[in-house]
């Protein structure tokens, strides 16, 4: 093993030193950096044509493509492609064309996104106009400068035209509209209603670089050192800071200065040859890695989507449908018609080895009341997830609305109840890995066409073995403040377990009860500000539960799912039930539920904000249960809350 290891490092070593002569040979020459034509510009410094021109005749960053159509185009223009219309050297400006502008007709002619330059040394010029799109708008905008209307869609969208690139974006806030804006120079003048024509004038950018006027005064010719990053006159006798000499040999000394920098510069890319070298080996061993799992996988893993498949899916992420702490949702569209919520996932700190486990024990999941995984996405650092699409979104949407149970009923409340406890009973026991959720909220809670509710985001669940229930560790834990059990909170209350869902679970159908969240910060008195303490009470004492809505008919449903509720948000976890036990109280007549204890404790104030419990005190490892542990930490027996 040690033999191969030095013969690899040897080799790494002599392909770096071919590399750094050949850098070394690179010297520059004044007949490469001739002025070069594509199509009708000249191209000069600061700009360098690639594949007709060393990359030192100009900026790394001002690299030209001089296509088939006689096009000058930046190659590092990234979101989107700008080539060249004009270039004007004697004021560092040029007239730019963007691709995706050009490729725009028809009626329906809006860009649904910002022409900006964010790369080289480009500042768009002043002397532009500005032309704002205003679309997908839910009211008519009011808009107070002159604007021309035209129907794309089921909305009509609108255009402006502004005299001055700079001005300011008054308006823009007194419109419910998505906006986009395309800066265009207007020289020709022209009306609003030409707008498609108008912008495809293109625009105006300026750039600042070193100038090149005293090495052309020289007889030389311009060039950038990309190693120091600094402007070098290339001469017929060698390179120097800004001037040819007039005599070659007082050049000698500035061209020692100039051999001892290059050096220096040959050993430093020699460094960085080996970094990037070893660097590439470890991404190549990473994929080969995933490549040798998805084989070893076979049928059982998920489809793999492409990243550019996903962006057609999604039209170019144009409908998000939510936001969370690990990505953004968006809808999208398969090609055979059927529609899927797509999850872009962002700073995943999984290598694609964990995140491939992770999918495929996922994929493996099938219940009714959990959201089927369709697909993945790796490609790189970048990780997306396929799932089905739900029609009538998240629970949080209904029941925290005025009618919701006028919408919804108790008896589809009552069905949503006992569908979730039956998916997070699956979760628990009934899959291949055994699941935690960690992060159940309505928010988490997806329905379908017929309201059927299934449990989603795993992105936040922990995977533990098949006869654990316990987790020795709450590294990259998350939850939202509210749904936490205690036991999260203080290792003196219990250890964090299954129970910790079933505690997330009893609030979640607490609020599902009283139609509203278990924490008001604006209500003043304390004790009307803990929705569950307040029910527990108004059910102890026989009464009716008139602030939730409830008739005489769907007195016991309500009445029923706040017992289970209080069952599950028990402070001490073995007092809790599992959540087969849930499905057993759920499925009995309300004579059949004991009311349990009043939990001592109260959550925690409620934010908008998700808890990250890497900042919580760490739970320590205790020693495993069974999966349905009920073990008190009291001396009595717990009830099972039935009678």
């Amino acid at each position: 093993m040690e033999t191969i290891g030095l013969s690899k490092l040897n080799k790494t070593f002599l392909a770096s030193l071919i590399l750094w002569h050949l850098a070394s040979a690179d010297i520059p020459k004044m007949a490469d950096c001739e002025p070069k034509q594509c199509g009708n510009n000249t191209i000069s410094y600061p700009f360098w044509i690639n594949g007709q021109q060393p990359s030192y005749c100009g900026y790394s960053t001002l690299e030209i493509s001089c296509g088939s159509d006689g096009k000058p185009s930046l190659t590092q223009s990234y979101n989107s492609v700008y080539y060249v219309k004009q270039l004007f050297y004697q004021n560092n400006s040029a007239l730019f064309g963007d691709t995706l502008i050009d490729i725009i007709t028809g009626n329906c002619s809006t860009p649904q996104f910002n022409v900006s330059l964010s790369f080289g040394p480009f500042v768009i010029s002043n002397t532009n106009k500005l032309m704002k799109f205003f679309w997908n708008c839910a009211t008519t905008p009011k808009l107070l400068s002159d604007f021309y209307s035209y129907s794309c869609g089921t909305n009509d969208s609108y255009v402006q035209i502004h005299q001055n690139y700079t001005q300011g974006d008054s308006e823009d806030n007194k419109t419910n509209c998505s906006i986009s804006k395309v800066p265009f120079l207007g020289s020709n003048g022209g009306t609003v209603d030409q707008y498609l024509s108008l912008m495809k004038e293109g625009f105006l950018v300026t750039w600042t670089v070193a100038s090149c006027s005293d090495c052309k005064a020289s007889n030389g010719q311009c060039g950038f050192n990309s190693s120091n990053s600094m402007f070098m006159c290339i001469c017929s006798d060698g390179t120097y800071a800004t001037t040819c000499p007039d005599n070659p040999k007082q050049g000698s000394k500035v061209r020692l200065e100039a051999g001892l920098i290059g050096s220096l510069g040959g050993a430093f890319f020699l460094l960085m040859a080996f970094l990037i070298f070893f660097k590439l080996r470890r991404n190549y061993n990473a994929q080969e890695n995933i490549e040798k799992l998805l084989e070893q996988y076979g049928s059982l893993a998920p489809r793999r989507y492409k990243y550019s498949e996903l962006m057609k899916i999604t039209q170019f992420f144009r409908d998000k449908l939510g936001k969370g702490g690990f990505g953004t949702v968006y809808k999208g569209k398969q090609p055979d018609g059927r529609m899927v919520a797509v999850k872009f996932l962002h700073n995943s700190t999984s290598n694609g080895e964990e995140f491939l486990n992770e999918v495929v024990s996922i994929g493996r999941t099938s219940h009714v009341n959990v959201v089927s995984l369709l697909g993945f996405c790796i490609e790189g650092s970048k990780r997306a997830l396929v799932y089905e699409y739900m029609p009538n979104r998240s629970l949080d949407m209904h029941i925290y609305s005025e009618n919701s149970k006028t919408v919804l009923g108790w008896e589809k409340l009552y069905d949503i109840a006992i569908g979730v406890a039956r998916g997070l009973e699956y979760l628990h026991r009934g899959c291949t890995t055994h699941i935690v959720h960690f992060d159940i909220k309505p928010q988490n809670i997806l329905l379908d066409e017929d309201f059927c509710p299934k449990i989603a985001d795993f992105g936040l669940a922990k995977l533990c073995p098949p006869k654990e229930s316990v987790l020795s560790s709450m590294a990259d834990m998350r939850g939202t403040i509210g749904f936490i059990a205690p036991e999260v909170f203080s290792r003196g209350v219990g250890v964090v377990s299954t129970k910790s869902d079933v505690y997330s679970y009893g609030m979640m159908v607490l609020e599902m009860v009283g139609g509203r969240k278990n924490m008001k910060p604006s209500v003043g008195n304390p004790s009307e500000v803990y929705f569950p303490h307040w029910i527990y009470d108004r059910v102890a004492e026989g009464g009716e539960i008139k602030a939730c809505d409830v008739t005489n008919e769907t007195e016991e449903i309500a009445r029923k799912m706040a017992l289970v509720g209080f069952w599950c948000t028990q402070t001490i976890p073995a007092n809790r039930p599992s959540m087969g036990r849930v499905v057993e109280m759920l499925e009995r007549s309300l004579s059949e539920l004991e009311l349990p204890p009043k939990p001592y404790i109260s959550s925690p104030p409620r934010q908008s904000m998700e808890l990250d419990l890497n900042s919580l005190q760490s739970v320590d490892a205790i020693s495993l249960q069974s999966m349905d542990s009920t073990a008190p930490l009291s001396n009595s027996e717990p009830s099972d809350g039935l009678r």
